[in-house]
Parts: C-alpha cells; sequence; structure tokens
C-alpha cells in the first residue's frame, strides 16, 4: 500500500499523484488502528497498482523514501542481506520468507506516521514499526536517542522473520456460499504470537543489550511498578509509562529462555504453532513450565535483585554519595600528605641531632687532646731509652758561652 509522503522514482503525471494521494487517504480512513508488529488487513489490488517505484532493491527487500534519505537507503541496502542471513539462521528461517520486506524510511515524524498503511499510536514514540500483512517496515532515518537506525532495522526484520512461523487461518465462508464462491469470500487471517514473545524474541535475535532493559525492569521492581504476567499478554501496551517496562520484562524473559533451554527451544516452539499447535502448549512442551509460571518466577528475582538498586537509582542518593566518597579521598590524601612530612621532619631532626652529637664528639676529642699535649711533650723529652744525657759525657753538646 503507498504512503502518503513521497518516494523516489520516476516522476509522473499530476493525475497519477492525485491518484496516489486518493488511495492513501482512503487506506488511512478506513483502517482499523493496530501497533506494533500485529497483523493488519492485507493490501488491497488498488494500492498495489499504485505502489511507487523502489529506491533499491536486494534479494529480500525493496526500499523506499525520499531524496532527503538516499545516503540512509543506501547504507541500510548495503549491508540489508547480510544482517538478513545472521538473523534468520538464529530461528532457521532463511527459506521462509517468499516475497520481499518492504521498508520504508522517513526523514521526520510526519513522514514517519505518513509511511503507515494504517493509524497506528506507536507513530509518536517508535523508532520503527513492522505490518507484518503487507509485510512492510517503517523507519525513523536517525534512529531515536535510545536505538540507532540499525538497531532498529534488524529488530523488526526479526519480527517479520518470526512472523513466517504464523499458521494462516482461513476463516469459514459467507453462510450460502459454496464451492468457488465460497473460497473467495473467505477471510484469511494469522495467529500471531504473543507480543512479549514477539518483542523479546527480536531484541534477542537482534542482539540489542540488556543492561538498559535490566536498569528498567530494576527500577520498576523497586518502585512495585513491575506489570504482572496477564497485563503482557492481555493487552501489551502502546502508549505511556508501562512501554519501556513491557520491552524490558519482555526481552529478559526471553533472553532468560534461551540461556535455560537453548535457541533450539524457541525454533521448536516456532516450527509447532507453525503446524497449529496452540502456542501455550508448545511453551509447556519445549520450556517444561506454563509462560505465566516462569514470568512469575523472575519477576520474583527482580524484586529480591532490585532492593539494593532502588537506592542507586536515585539521582539525589547518587549525588550525595559521590560528595561523601570526594570528601573522603580527600580527607584521606590530606592526613597521607601530614604522615608524609611528619616522616620527613621526623628524619631531618633525626640527621640534626646526629650531626651535632657528632660535632660536639669531636669537640670533645680535640679538647681533650689539647689539654693532653704538654704532659705527652714533657715525658717524651725524658722518655729516652738510653736514659737522660749526661752533660759532662761525650755526647753532652758544648756550651754555646764556651764557644765565645
Amino acid at each position: 500500500m503507498a504512503s502518503p509522503h513521497p518516494v523516489r522514482g520516476p516522476r509522473g503525471s499530476l493525475i497519477r499523484r492525485l491518484g496516489v494521494a486518493f488511495v492513501a487517504v482512503f487506506a488511512l480512513l478506513g483502517s482499523a488502528p493496530r501497533a506494533g508488529a500485529e497483523p493488519s488487513p492485507p493490501p488491497s489490488s488498488s494500492a498495489s497498482e499504485a505502489a511507487p517505484t523502489p529506491y533499491r532493491t536486494t534479494a529480500h527487500f525493496r526500499f523506499f523514501g525520499d531524496d532527503a534519505v538516499e545516503n540512509t537507503l543506501d547504507k541500510l541496502a548495503d549491508t540489508a542481506e547480510e544482517r538478513f542471513a545472521r538473523l534468520c539462521a538464529q530461528i532457521d528461517a532463511c527459506n521462509r520468507v517468499t516475497r520481499p520486506i518492504d521498508i520504508w524510511v522517513a526523514e521526520d515524524a510526519e513522514r514517519f506516521a505518513a509511511g503507515f498503511p494504517e493509524k497506528n499510536p506507536m507513530a509518536e514514540w517508535a523508532a520503527g514499526v513492522t505490518f507484518l500483512a503487507e509485510q512492510r517496515i517503517v523507519l525513523r532515518a536517525h534512529g531515536t536517542g535510545v536505538f540507532s537506525l540499525m538497531e532498529t532495522f534488524e529488530h523488526e526484520v526479526a519480527h517479520v522473520l518470526a512472523h513466517t512461523y504464523a499458521p494462516a487461518i482461513r476463516d469459514d465462508p459467507a453462510p450460502g456460499a459454496s464451492g468457488a464462491e465460497g473460497a473467495e469470500h473467505a477471510h484469511v487471517h494469522w495467529r500471531a504470537l504473543p507480543r512479549w514473545f514477539a518483542e523479546g524474541l527480536a531484541v534477542w535475535q537482534a542482539g540489542e543489550g540488556l543492561v538498559q532493559r535490566l536498569e528498567t525492569a530494576l527500577k520498576a521492581a523497586s518502585s512495585g511498578k513491575l506489570l504482572t504476567f496477564d497485563e503482557l499478554a492481555r493487552r501489551f501496551p502502546n502508549q505511556g509509562s508501562n512501554v519501556e517496562i513491557a520491552y524490558a520484562q519482555s526481552a529478559i524473559f526471553v533472553r532468560r529462555l534461551v540461556l535455560a533451554s537453548g535457541p533450539i527451544a524457541v525454533i521448536e516452539v516456532l516450527r509447532d504453532t507453525s503446524k497449529g499447535v496452540d502456542f501455550d502448549e508448545a511453551f509447556v512442551k519445549h520450556f517444561g513450565a506454563p509462560p505465566g509460571d516462569l514470568f512469575g518466577r523472575l519477576s520474583d528475582d527482580l524484586e529480591k535483585s532490585s532492593n539494593p538498586f532502588v537506592f542507586l537509582s536515585d539521582g539525589n542518593f547518587l549525588w550525595g554519595l559521590t560528595t561523601v566518597l570526594f570528601l573522603a579521598v580527600a580527607w584521606w590524601r590530606l592526613r597521607d600528605r601530614k604522615r608524609q612530612m611528619a616522616k620527613i621532619a621526623d628524619s631531618e631532626d633525626a640527621r640534626i641531632q646526629a650531626e651535632d652529637l657528632a660535632l660536639y664528639e669531636h669537640r670533645q676529642r680535640a679538647a681533650a687532646m689539647l689539654e693532653a699535649e704538654p704532659e705527652h711533650v714533657a715525658v717524651s723529652l725524658n722518655d729516652d731509652p738510653d736514659g737522660p744525657i749526661d752533660p759532662d759525657g761525650p755526647d753532652a753538646r758544648p756550651d754555646p758561652r764556651l764557644l765565645n
């Protein structure tokens, strides 16, 4: 089904453009609102005739958008098949896609909403939305503050791949119709996977990090705002503060299932549901317990783990804690510096005292030597080993007075 905003392609006549706009407006007004990756009515033949020419095509994708998003379309198309191969291999769905996946990229919020084949409340906040019956994905060109364009692209493609396992259900023909006429008027729809499972599965396939999801779930647990399984299963939120919590709980739950039973269990559940087996029955068969029971255990674990997290998630507490830590470190460093200075002072005092003591001892020894030197000289003069000199002997020196 064509989108109201302009797309890149051959520029047709004014009449053709008016025709496209008329079909699109008619579709927007006549379709019932749906959200997320839920099934939507199949496109009409008139819309197919008015479909624009794709900007680029690959083996599994057709890319649409106006001149403002050409670079984005090229970026997506260049890696689309590589990403498709990785995503489909995770759930063994590489051979299940039988028609192209249409990728519509919008530059702004107005064109993003205009790209929907039907009204949808997710247009206000979503980074991307998948319409499964049309096999159309609508993306914001610049992603959001939380998710990048590539992350959103992989998440939405994962929805399309998982939906290939949804069994087609043909309603009974109208009363009185039979044969070819009855078959022509019979309505076909798909038994969609539970929304919580589809969203959690897409997060796992796309390899999105769980840190932010876990933070969201722990905050909800600490404030008593976790959603029950019945709330998720009965009506997955599309608006309001519960949207982020629902995605977080779904993502953590499916990741936990994969870690506990392996990816093959996920694939077997999908295979069974494609054969018409009830989802809950297939879930119990391959995961060992009803989904509500396992989901309840996860909620209990989140609540137990959230007790200290309630403080860590409070901005005022974190600011106060940072201030206390800063002051503690500053005090410790000041005390350590004082200790170092005291050690240096003590070492200097000890050196000065040692020098003073050495100088004092040196002076004492010098004074003692000075006091003892006359006696030492006298003793040395009279301490001749040959005895004193006889003045009348042969060694006696002549009297200087006699020489004159």
